[in-house]
């Protein structure tokens, strides 16, 4: 008795969650996946990951892992990683976790790169998405995903920024939708940011368009 209680606690332990679909499956045996559902995709292509997933159907479902998924995703655009969970004896539901696109750079080429969270890029991309800011300057293809990332920790409203322009000196300007230009400095540009914000709605302000934080403690205002 306590053998088969040990036996099914494995089992149990071992069937738990990882990271998938397949509607078809070619092995009727038991425990070999037979229904795949899919959930989380938005830019990504659904029908592309869900033949990729067929060949993960051939499988039983206890010997799947990690590494079976990250092979089957490893090169497909948006795609972060993929959350799976086992739902026995047949049944896999898989989350995708996408990297969200947050810009376009026109390289020195005319090509455009579609920028992504987690410092990741598509070139040539032929995507369409309205709205999505302009990024400027050599260098800022690698180094935009982390600002961006801080400017949204910060809480800064990112939809009001139509363009984005990086310097050579390690620093940014931000361009807004009412055309008001916002001058960092390379360092502390967090504290500069946080001071914008707090006078950007008062209408004493309203006036300048542009606000110059470049020198340390100072705002030139024009």
């Amino acid at each position: 008795m306590k053998k088969r209680f040990f036996l099914w606690f494995f089992l149990l332990f071992f069937l738990t969650t990882y990271n998938y679909q397949s509607e078809k499956d070619p092995s009727p045996g038991f425990f070999f996946i037979k229904e795949v559902e899919i959930e989380g995709v938005k830019n990504s292509n659904k029908e592309e990951l869900e033949k990729r997933l067929d060949s993960i159907g051939k499988k039983n479902i206890i010997f799947l892992s990690e590494k079976d998924f990250k092979e089957v995703v490893k090169d497909m655009d948006f795609i972060n990683s993929l959350e799976v969970q086992k739902i026995y004896p047949k049944k896999i539901k898989v989350t995708v976790i996408e990297d969200l696109p947050i810009g376009v750079y026109p390289d020195d080429n005319g090509e455009e790169h579609l920028l992504l969270e987690n410092n990741k890029s598509i070139k040539n991309h032929n995507y369409e998405f309205e709205n999505l800011p302009k990024v400027y300057g050599e260098g800022a293809l690698e180094k935009f995903s982390d600002f961006y990332s801080s400017l949204q920790k910060i809480g800064l409203n990112l939809k009001l920024v139509k363009q984005f322009n990086y310097y050579h000196v390690n620093r940014w300007d931000l361009l807004l939708e009412d055309e008001k230009l916002i001058k960092l400095p390379p360092e502390n540009y967090e504290e500069s940011v946080i001071k914008f914000l707090e006078i950007y709605e008062n209408t004493d302000f309203e006036k300048f368009k542009v606000f110059d934080f470049r020198i340390k403690n100072e705002l030139i205002m024009r």
